[in-house]
């Protein structure tokens, strides 16, 4: 009884770990793409170019780069 209940509280904890390290690298890559959104957005009015286009070439390049520099 006692093994099954100490098995049973480490897989919580380490699904709220885990849970809570893949929450916060979303977030992050969330708000990079949103920035990288806003400032495509900016080249595109300037550049009067597609602002679809340039918005989302800008949250691409946001998110990724957001993701390469949050550690895990």
């Amino acid at each position: 009884m006692y093994a099954k209940r100490f098995i049973n509280s480490i897989g919580e904890v380490k699904s709220k770990d885990t849970n809570t390290i893949i929450t916060e690298s979303t977030k992050g890559t969330m708000v990079g793409a949103s920035i990288g959104a806003g400032i495509g957005l900016f080249i595109g009015v300037g550049r009067k170019q597609n602002l679809l286009m340039s918005a989302f070439i800008g949250a691409i390049i946001g998110g990724s780069i957001s993701r390469i520099f949050i550690k895990k």
